[in-house]
């Protein structure tokens, strides 16, 4: 009986770090905006006092810090300090229905090629997550607001 108890928890634990890593804040977030083109901004849980899920904390993300432009592909992508708001613009963010996850499309003109326009979309629960009521995104990159 241990034994299984250990291998629950263990298997619990792992789940809760691979979540983490993964971003996945549209799990515990809600009220989920776009503001000013480039800013994500949501509620989200925070650890209770006492155990326990604790209330929303209004929250904002400056998606430019996390997110860049592939200049050949032209296609969004997860960048520290990527500033794809100086390549990109008409941004909005979308659900699908029965999922979750929200995505973000920007229309984008990358420097390579000169080309027109290109729609881009990222999946944002690939890369942003719930750190305690503050959303990060992947690198640790994050804003309390």
């Amino acid at each position: 009986m241990r034994l299984e108890s250990f291998s629950f928890w263990l298997g619990s634990a792992l789940a809760a770090i691979s979540t983490e890593l993964h971003g996945n804040f549209s799990l515990t977030c809600s009220g989920v905006k776009l503001v000013n083109n480039s800013f994500l901004a949501a509620s989200c849980l925070s650890p209770a006092e006492a155990g326990g899920e604790g209330p929303l904390a209004p929250t904002k993300l400056d998606l430019a810090m996390c997110i860049g432009l592939n200049q050949v592909s032209g296609h969004l992508q997860w960048e520290i300090y990527g500033k794809f708001t100086n390549y990109c613009n008409n941004c909005s963010i979308t659900t699908k229905l029965g999922e979750p996850d929200h995505f973000f499309s920007c229309s984008c003109v990358p420097l390579v090629g000169g080309r027109n326009a290109l729609r881009s979309t990222l999946d944002l629960d690939e890369g942003v997550s719930n750190d305690q009521g503050t959303l990060k995104c992947k690198g640790g990159v994050g804003t309390s607001h």
